[in-house]
């Protein structure tokens, strides 16, 4: 792959969102892993601190995983339901195969109390019940020791 297509291939393997994908308005960013980039501890007000205040508090429903997908014939793109015993859990928001890994990678959201590392669920591709692992560090470059290199 090149350009663009080359550009989404390597985000996948870093674990890397992508805007008006895995980040948009209808996520907060405590769902998605950004509120490390929200400074909670700033004297002056902004807007959303409140709310990033009050959800930090309470808590999120369902957080951003990354998946390892055993797609054969068609990887996960965006929308496809994700099953754990037998039910819809959450929905793939992008994913694509990984050139690097050799693999097919997907990215969605799931309750919190079925995000752990190792976790069994199926992505339903195209009418299939595909097996999938959650994991949380990335397949590429765990510890960013490339990107400060």
């Amino acid at each position: 792959p090149f350009g663009m297509r080359a550009m989404m291939s390597l985000r996948l393997d870093k674990s890397f969102g992508s805007w008006m994908r895995e980040f948009k308005p209808d996520y907060t960013p405590l769902e998605t892993g950004l509120d490390r980039f929200i400074d909670y501890h700033k004297e002056t007000d902004f807007i959303g601190k409140a709310a990033a205040l009050a959800e930090r508090e309470q808590g999120v429903s369902r957080r951003l995983c990354t998946f390892d997908v055993d797609a054969v014939d068609a990887d996960a793109v965006a929308w496809e339901p994700i099953w754990h015993d037998g039910a819809v859990v959450g929905y793939v928001t992008s994913g694509g195969y990984s050139h690097h890994a050799q693999k097919s990678i997907a990215f969605g959201f799931l309750p919190v109390e079925l995000v752990e590392e190792g976790r069994e669920v199926e992505i339903e591709i195209l009418g299939d019940m595909i097996p999938a692992r959650l994991y949380s560090a990335p397949l590429f470059d765990p510890n960013n020791e490339y990107l400060r290199g």
